[in-house]
């Protein structure tokens, strides 16, 4: 399952809320998770780590799957980031969720995280990120519980749709 939406949106609430929700044991993992692996002042030295950790971030989704792990995943699909979610996540089963929320509340949100630089909001992509087909959404606008938000998705890994929207990416 991948969580799809900007940053600050509540994925990463959610992916865990799906994880106390679900009935049996499912892998969470974000990109955030893999760029603290690196060195403190990596954004200084090598801006072309981020691109690395990405690719290597996506593909690793893949292979959790092909191991026979059930994952849920935070995913930020940008135009110029699709061909990399197609191409590593080609031959795994996946549900695209969309998890939105007004800008205002994302961006109140990012000012007040404490676990990695703050990144503008206020930009194209923050609606771009849904120009992409769902099997499910959610909004976390109103700060609705996230096991109430879980509750809506975790049955599609027992249950996903006959066709499911990223193959129609």
């Amino acid at each position: 399952m991948l969580l799809n939406g900007p940053p600050s949106a509540g994925k990463s609430t959610l992916a865990e809320a799906v994880q106390r929700v679900a009935e049996r044991p499912i892998f969470h993992r974000s990109l955030d998770h893999f760029l603290s692996g690196l060195p403190p002042n990596w954004r200084e030295q090598d801006r072309s780590l981020f691109e690395k950790v990405m690719t290597g971030y996506v593909h690793s989704l893949a292979a959790l799957v092909h191991a026979g792990c059930d994952v849920v995943a935070e995913a930020v699909i940008i135009p110029e980031r699709l061909n990399l979610y197609r191409t590593a996540l080609a031959d795994v089963p996946v549900l695209l969720v969309g998890v939105r929320c007004a800008l205002a509340v994302a961006k109140a949100r990012e000012e007040a995280r404490t676990d990695r630089p703050h990144l503008e909001l206020d930009v194209p992509w923050f609606e771009t990120v849904h120009q992409v087909p769902y099997d499910a959404e959610v909004d976390t606008t109103d700060d609705p519980l996230p096991e109430a938000l879980a509750a809506l998705v975790v049955p599609l890994f027992d249950e996903p749709p006959q066709s499911r929207a990223f193959g129609r990416l």
